[in-house]
This record gives C-alpha cells, structure tokens and sequence, in this order.
C-alpha cells in the first residue's frame, strides 16, 4: 500500500513537470514575429500595387467609353464642336475632360483625384487613337497606357 501511495506521488510529480514545460518560449514567438514581418514586407506593396493597377482600369475603359462617343457625335454630326463629354456615374479615382474640340480634332484626358492613391496619374487619348500616360509611379509613356509602375503597356 505505501508502494502504491509512492507511485501516485512520482505520477503526480510528472504531470507537474509536463505542466512547466507546455508552452512556448519567448525567441520562438520572436521567431514567429520576425517571419510574419518579412512576410507582410512583401505582400503589402505588392497588394498595394494590384489595388492601382485594378484602378487604373477605371481610366482606361471610360477614356475609350468617350472616344466611342465622340466617334458617334461625329458620325452625327460632322464636327466635335459641341461634343458634351460626359462621364456615367462610375467614375470613382479619375475626373475626366475633353479639350482641343473642333472640327476635326479632341483630346479626352484622365487625371487621377487628388488625395488618392492614383493622384497625379494621367491618360489621353485624341481623335486618331494616340495614347499616352505620365506620373505612373515615375514612370509614362508619350505612345501607350502604362497601369502600373511595371512600364508595361496595356
């Protein structure tokens, strides 16, 4: 009997020691933090980029939204001049106007609104098709629409 009383004892004493030892210590939690930091170093700008990029996307689709339909004014009749240069109600990050209206020419541009993270970016397009972009993240291009600060052309 006093066998067994021991024997509890030493059980006891080792679920004590299993109970101190649970856990983790404080470099391993660093360790996760340190990770989680350089994790979240990449991904933030990369995310932050795909967001301006997918903004981007709102300039490029309405400027050749009001080409079409400066096309159609045209069509109908036979001048720019008086071309209204209306935007849908979609525009969240541009403001958009149209300059040069005449006979036979326009220039329909894009510039990003300020305080946002697209401020300063600017599109056109004219009466024969030319695109250009400047101010993207340092980077523009007198020939072609560039949507993110790769200076690839879309």
């Amino acid at each position: 009997m006093f066998g067994l009383v021991r024997m509890k004892s030493n059980s006891i004493l080792v679920a004590k020691k299993a109970l101190n030892q649970a856990g983790f210590t404080l470099i391993e939690l660093m360790i996760v933090v340190a990770v989680i930091g350089i994790l979240a170093s990449i991904a933030v700008p990369s995310y932050q980029n795909y967001v301006k990029q997918a903004k981007a996307q709102e300039a490029t689709s309405n400027l050749l939204n009001l080409k079409t339909l400066a096309e159609q004014w045209f069509a109908d009749n036979k001048t720019y001049v008086g071309y209204p240069c209306t935007i849908v109600s979609n525009s969240h990050y541009f403001s958009y106007d149209c300059s040069n209206l005449s006979g036979t020419t326009y220039l329909i541009t894009a510039t990003g609104v300020t305080g946002g993270s697209v401020a300063g970016w600017t599109y056109t397009i004219d009466q024969n098709g030319v695109k250009q972009s400047s101010a993207i993240d340092g980077s523009s291009s007198p020939s072609c629409w560039l949507t993110s600060k790769s200076a690839i052309c879309s």
